[in-house]
């Protein structure tokens, strides 16, 4: 695991105000701000100008997914000023540019293409997108270049508050986690992963029938769009993972699996039938 230096500058002073973001020895850098103080953030000149890739976004709201979308400028003022007369649902934007205009046209075209295509992949959001934009032909030279920038996406909107992008980071010399959730005549399997989230492999099941307090829990809405995406699909009397999904807690993981209110410290357990509460006291005693 590679460590990273990153500073986040709080331009107004404002923790959700403007804040403009780099990463040593990377030549790009991201500016995010509420929709209220865009006439500011439009003062920055290489974003009037430059190439750049885009995020609007929208809270969540119950539990649910994020309202994403996204997109890509070559002069962004002129692009956000139609989004925000055509779009009204969105509340915060993130930008990503290059300072020295090492960003190009087709470079921010091929961000965009995979960004939005790995999104629907990951389903953390909802895609606000209404197409898959085609991936632009890219020199090979310079895919590598473009593959470290979208890195840095995923790894920069999380600390801005948009965990949509799951992280593959791996700690050296630490195992993964394999843990088990059991309810009501399902079994679901899943990693625990280094930053607290769990992977809920494809194939686990989980109960379809919700207990009635569960209607109105937390986690119903994120039930409901798991289902309309298709990750979650009926199965006889019960639902199944269609593919793996990364959910944000173990206690998020073990409600969607148990259709009710649970704890995923005490429900999440070892082969051994040792609950995840006592590993990681056992983990901390070490």
């Amino acid at each position: 695991m590679i460590s990273k230096k990153i500073t986040v500058f709080l331009s107004e002073g404002l923790p959700k105000g403007i804040r403009e973001v780099k990463i040593d020895q990377w030549s790009g850098k991201a500016v995010c701000g509420p929709r209220s103080r865009l006439s500011e953030m439009l003062k920055i000149p290489e974003l009037n100008s430059g190439a750049c890739v885009y995020f609007l976004t929208d809270d969540s709201q119950k539990g649910s997914l994020l309202q994403i979308y996204v997109g890509e400028a070559d002069g962004f003022k002129q692009r956000i000023m139609n989004h925000d007369y055509t779009k009204d649902w969105w509340k915060d934007v993130v930008v990503f540019y290059s300072p020295d205009g090492s960003l190009t046209k087709t470079g921010i075209k091929y961000l965009e293409s995979i960004c939005i295509e790995r999104l629907k992949g990951i389903g953390k959001c909802t895609l606000e997108n209404n197409n898959q934009p085609a991936r632009p032909s890219v020199p090979k030279e310079d895919i590598s270049g473009l593959e470290f920038f979208y890195e840095n996406i995923a790894l920069i909107m999380p600390l801005l508050g948009f965990d949509i992008f799951v992280q593959e980071v791996h700690a050296e010399g630490k195992r993964e986690l394999t843990l088990y959730c059991f309810g009501k005549g399902v079994k679901a399997e899943g990693i625990l992963l280094n930053d607290g989230k769990i992977r809920v492999l494809k194939g686990s099941e989980a109960v379809e029938k919700n207990v009635a307090s569960f209607d109105s829990h937390f986690y119903r809405g994120l039930k409901d769009e798991l289902l309309h995406m298709g990750r979650l699909a009926r199965k006889g009397k019960n639902l199944i993972f269609t593919d793996d999904y990364v959910f944000d807690s173990p206690s998020a993981a073990a409600a969607i699996i148990l259709a009710r209110s649970a704890s995923g410290p005490v429900e999440w357990k070892d082969q051994n039938g040792a609950t995840l509460k006592k590993l990681l006291e056992i983990a901390i005693e070490k």
